[in-house]
């Protein structure tokens, strides 16, 4: 895990965290992975992984609830034990062989637009934001992961504490990764109550509290996990530049009813709503979204757009971004200020 040495300081060098929801996999792949494979949410999760057939098997009626609501009546009846259990291996089975397609995606264009300071945490269990990270892991600086419900491609060994890709081995004992927990009854959801999932919600948790920007793209907090959105509050109020920081929320709802349901977030008209990734801060000004804002809101010098274009491969994202790699590196040997921008 990379050191995080500006976290202590909030100015603009602040981690700029995004937080994914469902919404944001499925705009990210709105044609399905690379072999059209599509890309659930958990109301329609049943049907699209094709559930049914073990409900029906048992007798079980199903009116299309959400699927964590049933998974929550199901667990807590010991008599579906077995069906618990294929369930479980369906939905690991289904997103395990999600594939990323070779041509740039949202989460790529994401996962380059932040630095090493910054965090992408999310409730996603598919692996394909873990593999556009593996594609672009020659890019130095990249931000840091966290997976806040478990996810597929991520591994754990008990025994030393440690995460990692699933299929790697634990580079202290060499064991196998093991494959972490994914589903919880929402009646009994305790994010302190397993270490893997505790760590990640510790990292996030850290990141909030000196966050300068906060995106949440395409998460929506269902009723059943409401308990995510207070945890998240309970720090979020305690950063201590809240009155500066800035809300970006990234959705296709209407804006009355994003801004109702990220109201106790926001402080007076400091957030944005954009209906697409590309309308965001972080597309805007790739790698340096909390230093324009900061120029803007606390100098009034506000930068020129230096917006992403849009690529057809990932060597051309690379290629283009490599002037705003050259500032980092000048910045880190001699705290030289950020100068490649748009005029």
């Amino acid at each position: 895990m990379p050191s995080f040495p500006m976290l202590d300081k909030n100015i603009n060098h602040s981690p700029h965290v995004v937080l994914l929801g469902a919404g944001a996999s499925l705009a990210s792949f709105k044609d399905g992975d690379a072999n059209g494979k599509v890309l659930p949410l958990m109301n329609n999760l049943v049907k699209v992984i094709k559930l049914d057939k073990y409900l029906n098997q048992n007798g079980i009626e199903y009116d299309g609830e959400n699927f964590e609501t049933l998974y929550n009546d199901l667990a807590e009846n010991k008599k579906y034990g077995n069906i618990i259990k294929k369930i479980e291996e369906s939905i690991f089975d289904y997103f395990h062989g999600l594939r990323i397609p070779n041509e740039p995606t949202i989460y790529d264009y994401l996962i380059l637009s932040l630095r090493q300071k910054d965090l992408i945490a999310t409730f996603n269990w598919d692996p394909l934001l873990l593999q556009a990270y593996a594609r672009n892991s020659l890019i130095k600086r990249l931000p840091n992961l966290v997976f806040l419900h478990g996810n597929v491609g991520q591994g754990v060994c008990i025994k030393d504490k440690t995460l990692g890709h699933l299929g790697n081995r634990c580079s202290k004992c060499g064991l196998h990764f093991e494959p972490t927990k994914l589903l919880y009854p929402i009646n009994k959801k305790n994010y302190s109550s397993d270490p893997v999932i505790k760590e990640q919600w510790d990292i996030l948790k850290r990141h909030l509290k000196y966050a300068y920007m906060f995106t949440i793209f395409g998460y929506s907090t269902p009723i059943s996990d409401i308990d995510a959105k207070e945890l998240m509050l309970s720090v979020w109020k305690d950063n201590k530049t809240l009155e500066l920081a800035e809300v970006e929320i990234i959705d296709i709802k209407s804006r009355r009813e994003i801004e109702r349901a990220w109201k106790d977030f926001t402080i007076r008209q400091h957030y944005q709503i954009h209906d697409d990734f590309f309308g965001s801060y972080l597309s805007k000004f790739p790698r340096r979204s909390c230093d324009a804002f900061a120029e803007c809101t606390l100098m009034c010098k506000p930068w020129h757009e230096n917006r992403f274009p849009k690529f057809k491969t990932i060597q051309e994202m690379h290629e283009w971004i490599k002037p705003l790699l050259i500032d980092e590196e000048k910045y880190e040997k001699d705290k030289s200020r950020f100068t490649y921008k748009a005029e």
